[in-house]
């Protein structure tokens, strides 16, 4: 395969794992666009307060809320 005026060459054990790779980034982008509106609701929330506030009850489970409002913090207070 040429890439402008150079030659690449892959192995097959190469391609299996950019194939791999390209899945589980998939999964990763497909993950953060669910879990944007819940990361975004929760700034419009907790960014004037100033102890940690709780997400909702229907907020994506998977996002570290405490890690996030401490960031939010940081940037907010310089």
């Amino acid at each position: 395969m040429y890439l402008g005026k150079q030659y690449l060459s892959f192995t097959y054990e190469e391609l299996r794992n950019l194939a791999y790779i390209t899945y589980m980034i998939q999964n990763q982008l497909t993950f953060y666009t669910t879990a944007m509106t819940d990361v975004i609701a929760y700034i419009d929330t907790a960014h004037d307060s100033v102890a940690f506030v709780e997400p909702s009850s229907t907020a994506n489970k998977s996002i570290n809320y405490y890690q996030q409002f401490e960031e939010i913090k940081s940037v907010l207070t310089v």
